[in-house]
């Protein structure tokens, strides 16, 4: 499969994949953690969502046409209900927050929208004020290995 972990700067999803043989790229705004430039691109999620041609950071350009996956890990600060309290000043909606959560959701949106069969989209409980669509499942760290508790939602299609 034509694989797209987009918002990856680790690129661990993306290796995971290219060990199953997957021609499997990381995209951030970043630049990657994990080692090899020659899987990810570098820039904006929402143009590389739409394949065709894409560039690694190695200036190769690869003809990907449409994607069979894509996995996305979209920035969750402004949009998470763990950042809610930060909504309000006191009874006052916070309108800057607000705003920066609005264009967290946007993107989110415009991910799920993506012109692909399969789309994965991982992130923590958005706060209700932003109305996002009903997740399709809820996974925990621990029931992976992991010591700890961060209850994360998929949204799966």
């Amino acid at each position: 499969m034509k694989v797209l972990v987009a918002c990856e700067e680790s690129q661990t999803v993306c290796k995971a994949f290219r060990e199953l043989g997957h021609e499997a790229y990381s995209c951030d705004l970043q630049e990657p953690s994990g080692g090899h430039p020659e899987w990810h691109i570098l820039g904006d999620a929402l143009v590389s969502i739409e394949g065709g041609q894409v560039t690694t950071m190695d200036g190769q350009t690869h003809y990907i046409g449409k994607w069979d996956l894509i996995i996305a890990h979209p920035p969750c600060t402004k949009t998470s209900n763990a950042g809610a309290k930060h909504l309000f000043r006191g009874h006052k909606l916070n309108i800057k927050r607000y705003y920066e959560g609005l264009c967290g959701k946007a993107l989110f949106l415009a991910i799920w929208a993506a012109n692909c069969e399969k789309v994965v989209i991982e992130n923590p409980v958005p706060s209700k004020i932003f109305e996002f669509p009903q997740h399709t499942q809820i996974i925990q760290p621990y029931e992976y290995g992991h010591p700890v508790s961060k209850k994360t939602l998929l949204w799966e299609r």
